[in-house]
């Protein structure tokens, strides 16, 4: 995630749960040349690892480099759970095919299990989204491959923060209207769509039948949060790929992921266009972006965290369309840079939002181009009214939240309610660095 340290990260360490049992009818197994070698796959790091390690930095656990080489990790990508992108008709190909000997053959040599047909089919083929095909395969992989099994015991979440999952107490806590119904749709729709899927597949929903609900609960929460993109020949496919999916998320990513030119593996490797440089400095954080224009809103809701320099941020439609086409561009950014100037950051920031309904004059350099016109104080006022009546209907006042985070009360709120409380403070802070704006704008 863009670096800041104060993150909320969902990444924690999950505790180690039983070892389920993998009974299994001999007849289901297919013979082989070399049982002993059958199923000493894991996704230890220090398997995986190449030229990285897992550490905790400022924005959690995540991968750092060793600064001894490019190729950070790399996975087997036939012992990853794979569904294409799409499906349909024109949709199989080259990747079908891969994806059938992924589970036929690769997790057989990988895991020494056999995946029931109807589940590989329902990967390849189903008509839902990638998600609910994902979540499907991981949910039986978990419960039959030991590799799996342990990675989600040893790395991923016992739960997850993802904001979609909240209760209607942390629900309130956000304070916003809007991020509650997309967080009920959400939760609903993903709910809605896999129960469709398990009714049109009742032979996949047998496969699956020793998971409670909880447990294919977080099967598909952690697809939702650590599914990736990749290619398999000219097909887009989406993949899970373990210990990749320990690298935090910031637009600016240092590192890039794909299916290895020679097709066996998955791996990371770094970005040579890193704005850290094209090389890997020891000790550098590794980061891929989850989505170059997500904002706070979409992160919480679907990752689980906030980003407090989140450069996707913006205000409300509402703080600035009393100024559209009435307040020139310039003047805007006369103020903005003025802001700058001052280390007064935030509400340089929070001012530029401005820049996108502003009125334009002649470009730069025009001879005799006029002065830009002042801003009418009536349109100032009307912008700052829409401000303080958002700030006015607020339930609580920015000092409030900042005091509530500060005090020995947020240790026993639950992650998601104190990243609510998180989430409407930043707002807030917008709000009232937008207002320091709309005090010099002229």
């Amino acid at each position: 995630m863009p670096a800041t340290a104060a993150r909320v990260d969902a990444r924690l360490a999950r505790p180690s749960r039983a070892r389920s049992t993998r009974a299994r009818r001999a007849s289901t197994r297919r013979a082989v040349a070399d049982a002993d070698a059958r199923g000493t796959t894991t996704f230890d790091p220090a398997s995986t690892l190449r030229h990285a390690r897992v550490d905790v930095g400022a924005h959690g656990r995540g991968l750092f480099v060793t600064g001894t080489g490019s190729a950070l990790v790399s996975v087997a990508i036939d012992a990853l759970v794979c569904a294409p992108a799409a499906v349909g008709e024109g949709a199989e190909g080259r990747a079908a095919t891969a994806i059938r000997e992924t589970y036929r053959e690769g997790w057989r040599r990988h895991f020494g299990v056999d995946v029931p047909e109807c589940l590989i089919e329902f990967v390849i083929s189903a008509p839902f989204a990638k998600d609910v095909r994902l979540a499907a395969m991981l949910a039986w992989a978990v419960k039959n491959a030991e590799a799996w099994r342990a990675y989600g015991a040893e790395v991923v979440p016992a739960a997850f923060d993802c904001g979609y999952l909240a209760n209607e107490e942390e629900l309130e806590m956000l304070q916003d209207a809007e991020i509650r119904v997309m967080a009920e749709r959400s939760k609903a729709g993903y709910e809605a769509t896999w129960n469709a899927a398990m009714e049109a597949f009742p032979d996949v929903k047998a496969a699956l039948g020793t998971s409670s609900e909880d447990e294919l609960r977080w099967c598909r929460s952690w697809v939702h949060t650590r599914a990736i993109s990749g290619k398999l020949g000219d097909a887009d496919c989406a993949f899970l790929a373990p210990t990749i999916d320990l690298a935090n998320h910031r637009v600016e990513s240092t590192a890039k992921y794909g299916v290895s030119a020679d097709g066996k593996n998955f791996e990371l490797t770094w970005n040579e266009d890193s704005i850290e440089g094209p090389t890997p400095v020891a000790n550098t954080e590794v980061f891929i972006s989850y989505g170059d224009r997500m904002n706070n809103a979409l992160l919480m809701l679907h990752y689980g965290f906030i980003d407090d320099e989140n450069r996707n941020e913006r205000l409300p439609m509402e703080f600035i369309a009393p100024g559209a086409r009435r307040v020139h561009g310039s003047r805007v950014a006369d103020a903005c840079k003025a802001l700058d100037d001052a280390g007064d950051k935030a509400a340089a920031l929070a001012g530029s939002n401005l820049l996108m309904v502003a009125s334009r004059g002649p470009p730069p350099g025009v001879a005799d181009a006029p002065a830009p016109p002042e801003t009418d104080p009536e349109v100032i006022q009307a912008l700052r009214q829409a401000v303080d009546s958002y700030l006015s209907a607020c339930p609580t006042t920015l000092a409030e939240d900042e005091a509530l985070l500060a005090s020995a009360e947020a240790a026993s709120l639950s992650p998601r309610a104190l990243l609510a409380v998180r989430y409407r403070a930043s707002r807030k802070r917008a709000a009232e660095a937008y207002l320091r704006f709309l005090s010099i704008l002229k």
